[in-house]
């Protein structure tokens, strides 16, 4: 992961625990306060953070992926549920499909 696009990371790790800590948030009933516990780079383009919550003490991951912008490039994340990663496991298949119906149209 390059420098700038590591540096865009912590920011938006930052950011989504300050969104995330507003008391007035909906679905925030027990006021829970977000925390950057950890980042954790997967590859170039993608990341997962943990956050520490309090007063749970609980944490919580959200998984960041890096988009291209036409000016600028930028961070976008969502809090992954099992049915997620459930889903995620089947896109190598679906993927190589892909990859096979493309190869002959290189010709």
């Amino acid at each position: 992961m390059n420098k700038e696009v590591a540096r865009k990371l912590n920011l938006k790790a930052g950011e989504i625990a300050e969104k995330f800590s507003n008391t007035d948030r909906e679905y925030n009933h027990s006021n829970e306060r977000f925390e950057v516990h950890e980042i954790i780079p997967g590859s170039e383009k993608t990341a997962y953070v943990i956050f520490k919550k309090e007063p749970s003490k609980k944490f919580g991951m959200a998984f960041l992926y890096y988009l291209k912008g036409p000016e600028d490039g930028y961070w976008q994340y969502f809090f992954p549920t099992e049915s997620h990663i459930y889903g995620m496991w089947k896109l190598d298949d679906v993927l190589q499909r892909v990859e096979e119906h493309n190869f002959p149209k290189n010709f």
